[in-house]
């Protein structure tokens, strides 16, 4: 058998070994769950410019455009390796199965801006409640959210108060109506218009339902392309040749004054602290995982 694939075989490996790109900067996710990340950015400009090209000369060109994507590589069952880790220089076409790891397809649906607000709440149930009076050192992220739901939307801008309860459970079912953990959440320098209409460009997963997310049911789907999200991707690196995928900061966790907010990520983090001011090591954990945390 080994002798009959062998050709197929190298051929494959020659193909996925193919340069896509280069990159000006690393792309990585070991941050991705409690920062803007390169890895998250990177697919969200992809998907924008994918939507830009598919919407042209349709009734939704001219709406707002903003894009969902979710960290798909942060340690969990996969262990403590099993994040997106890509050095500067060439980006190949097996980064780009790194990078967006599922056969999704690419989707855009048409919400308002309090759809918009929903969908970021739904988003932030991954974080645990933090208590301002309570011990001084406090873990922030829920383990039992499924991180793939973990949507960051760009085109906004917004932050995430994790004192407050979240208004959703894992599951999308509203359980506190009163909390509001997004906080200034804007578009174009401005305060959300609730009332007005967005484009958002997804994958079939999010957009047909996928994750229990308010306003999702697939009934406001307007772009229902057949290519990969993966495919959009390959396209954007091929097009641009050269990147710099760094992350723009558009979201961010709000401090919590007197608490040391507390994650765990991989040890390959490490290397990546100086491009991140933001994080601090607490201490290598000996067995491929390190924790961190966030700096007030």
């Amino acid at each position: 058998i080994e002798a009959l694939v062998r050709a197929e075989h190298q051929a494959t490996l020659s193909q996925m070994k193919t340069e896509v790109a280069r990159t000006d900067a690393p792309i990585t996710s070991y941050f991705a769950q409690v920062a803007d990340d390169p890895s998250v950015q990177l697919v969200s400009r992809a998907q924008l410019a994918y939507g830009r090209k598919a919407l042209a000369g349709t009734p939704h060109e001219k709406l707002p455009l903003l894009s969902a994507a979710a960290p798909f590589k942060w340690g969990g069952r996969g262990g403590w390796n099993n994040y997106t880790d890509i050095p500067i220089g060439p980006v190949a076409v097996r980064h780009v199965a790194d990078l967006y790891v599922y056969p999704n397809t690419v989707k855009a649906v048409r919400i308002t801006g309090a759809q918009v607000r929903e969908w970021l709440e739904m988003s932030a149930g991954q974080f645990n409640r933090i208590d301002p009076k309570g011990p001084a050192q406090q873990p922030l992220v829920n383990e039992s959210f499924r991180t793939y739901n973990f949507d960051t939307l760009d085109g906004v801008s917004y932050r995430i108060d994790v004192t407050q309860p979240a208004r959703y459970d894992r599951d999308g079912k509203l359980v506190a109506p009163e909390a509001r953990r997004i906080l200034d959440l804007r578009h174009a320098g401005q305060p959300i218009d609730e009332k007005a209409e967005f484009i958002v460009i997804t994958n079939n997963y999010r957009a047909s339902g996928g994750g229990g997310f308010p306003g999702l049911d697939g009934s406001n789907i307007v772009l229902d392309a057949p290519d990969e999200n993966r495919q959009a991707l390959a396209q954007y690196l091929a097009g641009e040749k050269r990147i710099d995928p760094s992350a723009d900061n558009n979201w961010h966790i709000a401090s919590v004054p007197g608490v040391k907010l507390q994650f765990t990520s991989g040890t390959g983090g490490i290397r990546y602290l100086p491009r991140h001011p933001q994080i601090r090591l607490v201490k290598d954990n000996g067995d491929g995982s390190a924790l961190f945390e966030l700096v007030n």
